[in-house]
Order: C-alpha cells, then structure tokens, then sequence
C-alpha cells in the first residue's frame, strides 16, 4: 500500500475521533475575557487550552501548557524543530438569534459542521494534531520534531505567542492552518488605532448612548444610539423614512428617541463584504441637529463610516504584490461623554506605518488618535524552499494549480521567523468565518487533514 492510501486509510479510521474531539473543544465559549490569576487572556481561551491538550494527552502526547498562554504537543528528537500554530481562541458569537443552532454546540447536517471555532481556528488545530498521530504511526525514527503549538490570543493581538517564545525555541520553519489553500505569501500589515473626542452635553438634543462593535476586527452588525430630544416627531420621521446603507428601527418613549441600525457582519480583512452598522449609525446622526456635536458626527461619518479604503481618512492605496488598503470601523461607543471609534487597517505590504499614523492624525485634527497595535506585513518568497514544498502537496492531493495568495487577514505566520499561512481554507469555499452559522464541510476537512499529514510525514523524515 502506498503512503497516500495509507494515510487516506488512517484518516477515515480516526475521523469519529476527530469530530468528537473537536465537539469538546468548540463546547468551550473561548472568547477573550476579563485577565485572571493564571488566565492571561479570561476564563474560556485557559479552558479550551486545558482541555486541548487532555485530548492530545489520551491520544499518547506529553502535552506541555505554557503559563496557559499557549501549549504543546511534540513528536520526533533532535534535527530540525518544525511546527504548525493554530489558535483556540474566537470571536463573540454576537447576535444569537441569528445562528441556526448553539453556537457553542457543534451541530452536523447536510454534510457541514457548524459552530464558533469550526473553520476558525479549533476545527483546523484540532485536525493538525490528529495528522501528527496519524503521521507518528507512519515514522517510527523520525529525522527531526514536529511541534503543533496551540496559541489562545490571536484574535486579538496573539500576545499568547509572543509570550510562547520567550519560553520556547522558534522554530526553523512552521506552518498555520488560520488561512487559505493553496498558501498565503504575503499578508498586509494590521495596525488598529483608537480615535476620540469629548461631546458636549450642553444642547436640547443629547446621546445617552451609542455603542456598536464585538472587536476591531469584525464588521458590526448593529448599532443602538439612545437620544433625549425636544424634537422627537421630526427624529422619528427622518429615521423611519431614510434610505441609507443600512436598515433602521426606531422607537420612542416620552423624550427618549432609540435608533437602532442594522447591517452584515464580515471579517475586518474583508470589510467590504459586510455591511457596517456603525457607519450606517453616524450616516443617520450626521444628519441629525446635535448642536455642538453635529460636526463630530459628520467628522466621523466622513473620514471613517463612507467606505472601506481609507480614502476620507487621505491614506488609500495599493501595491502589486498586496492590493488595496481597507479600513474598517469596527467598535464606535459612547462612555462618559467621549466618543470612540476603533478602526482596523490592513495596508500594503510597502506602507510605512509611520506616516500612516501621521495623515491619520492629520486627517482627525481635533480628536484624540492613539495607536493601539501593530502587527508588521508578512513576505515569503515564492520560490522559497518551504513555499515550493507546500504547493507540491496541495497540489498532488487536489490537482488545483491555483498561485499563492497575499490577503489582508492576519495569521500567526508573524509570530515566527519563516512561516507562511497554509489552508485550511479551500478555494471558493464560503465558512462564514466570524460570522453567525460558521461552517466547514466534512469533506474539506478530511482533504485538510490528509495535506498536513503528509506535510508532517515529509518534515519527520526530511534530511
């Protein structure tokens, strides 16, 4: 029998394991929370962390947990240190009304899984370690170590690899499942800033509240904005009948005029795949009479809330190798009497973050710009010895000559010296990634599964 039967052989044998170990794992709502004694990044992301590496523990791995900021299980000694980094963490389910199902219960049908985590990054995390057993029964002596790391932060920062290797040796070459087939060679750099003003409260119309936004990015969703109004009729009426970029609800009570927007969710790499709540909200409030606030409103709308490409804020752009920037609006709150818009930018791979911020600020005159973080462009060479390797089994398992990628997403391939994003995405497939419904097919999966089996095989005994 031949190494790809083999390996077809031992997949379909392990596969039940498989979805029911990634059912445990998805049980665990491991979005980021508030930090706690031995929990860096909350309650869940620890959780879903400890009970990853029990599974990698009963399938005959000496899992080791790090601090609970990442962990991992290893196979091989000496030689070269690979690794594969996937992440356990998510993002908010938000609105539950709109998933057909539990988004913490993994639920099959028609041929897909669903569930926060499925596609990204727990059903990939977990098939990655499934193909270091599955590969392990296939070397009995291997040449070098394969590592599959599992990371709890990178939805938001990944301060847990960060942390990770100051305790852990990089690797020499690594791989992560957090982005699309055939591989990804160059990801955009990802810079979020916040942007903030005092309103006054002084005038006859006021915002009591305003808020929308689950994390930067995330295109949001809906938005609710509170007004105490002297003018509620004439409110009332501009709202139930504009046609903006989004659809509205409005209701009042007494003086209290409620303004509730509503749009799509998308990834922030994507912004222009949704539809912006947020922005949706300060198209409205821009033509609403605030009085002194009026002109931060329409600020706000102008620079942040028009389109998707920074073109308000005097920043877009786009190179060959990268596209165009995108800027997407994603937290827009209202908290003692400041308001605060968050925005995610993913700019060219030749952009200069530094003057970025500068036309920013430039172009925010009046409102305080803070730059909250910055995760530097990634470029691996397409020629590359691990780039070559990689297409070579992708394409010998689907056929699909398919060229590598540049995306706006940002994955854990920053965290290391030499790495690039492989899968577990297939071409022209829709997961609903950071969306309700999040799915992959069966069928995906197990194709992924067997990529990276191989892929490991091949590291395990490469001279």
């Amino acid at each position: 029998m031949g190494l790809n039967e083999k390996i077809n052989e031992l997949v379909d044998k392990y596969f039940d394991n498989i979805l029911e170990a990634l059912e445990r794992v998805i049980a665990v709502p491991s979005v980021m929370g508030e930090s706690k004694d031995g929990m860096p990044f909350g309650e869940g992301p620890a959780k879903a962390l400890h009970e990853t590496l029990n599974i990698a523990k009963e399938l005959g791995f000496e899992p080791v947990n790090v601090d609970n900021y990442a962990g991992h299980v290893e196979y091989g000694e000496g030689g070269k240190l690979y690794a594969v980094l996937g992440h356990l963490d998510v993002v908010p389910e938000g609105d539950r009304s709109r998933w057909t199902d539990d988004p913490f219960k993994m639920v099959i049908r028609e041929g897909k899984m669903y569930g926060r985590g499925v596609s990204d990054d727990k059903g990939p995390s977990i098939g990655a370690l499934f193909a270091l057993k599955i590969a392990s029964e296939l070397v009995d002596k291997p040449k070098n170590r394969v590592r599959i790391i599992f990371g709890t932060n990178e939805e938001n920062g990944s301060q847990c690899l960060k942390y990770y290797f100051t305790k852990q040796p990089y690797p020499d070459a690594a791989v992560t499942p957090d982005g699309d087939f055939p591989l990804v060679f160059a990801e955009k750099g990802i810079v979020t800033y916040s942007i903030k003003r005092q309103i006054s409260g002084e005038y006859s119309t006021k915002i009591l509240e305003l808020k929308a936004g689950t994390a930067a990015n995330v295109v949001p969703e809906e938005c609710i904005a509170v007004l105490e109004t002297d003018k509620v009729n004439e409110i009332q009426y501009l709202v139930s009948n504009y046609k903006g970029m989004c659809r509205y609800e409005c209701t009042v009570d007494g003086k209290k005029v409620t303004i509730k927007s509503f749009g799509k969710s998308a990834h922030g790499a994507h912004p222009e795949a949704g539809i912006n709540a947020a922005a949706g909200m300060l198209e409205i409030l821009s033509r609403i009479d605030l009085g002194p606030n009026m002109e931060i409103f329409q600020t706000l709308y102008e620079r942040l809330g028009k389109e998707y490409y920074g073109i308000g804020l005097g920043i877009s752009g786009q190179d060959d190798v990268s596209r165009k920037l995108t800027c997407n609006l994603g937290i827009l709150k209202l908290e003692n009497g400041i308001v605060e818009a968050v925005i995610n930018i993913r700019h060219p791979i030749f952009y200069n973050v530094d003057m970025l911020t500068l036309q920013i600020k430039e172009a925010m005159k009046g409102f305080e710009v803070e730059r909250k973080s910055y995760s530097k462009p990634l470029y691996v060479s397409k020629d590359s010895d691990l780039v070559q390797q990689l297409l070579r089994i992708y394409r010998e398992e689907t056929g699909d000559m398919t060229e590598p990628l540049a995306i706006g997403g940002g994955t854990y391939a920053r965290s290391v010296p030499y790495g690039v994003a492989y899968g577990a995405v297939f071409p022209g497939e829709d997961t609903h990634m950071h969306q309700p419904d999040e799915c992959w097919s069966l069928e995906s999966f197990k194709k992924y599964i067997r990529i990276y089996t191989k892929l490991i095989y091949e590291w395990l005994i490469n001279e």
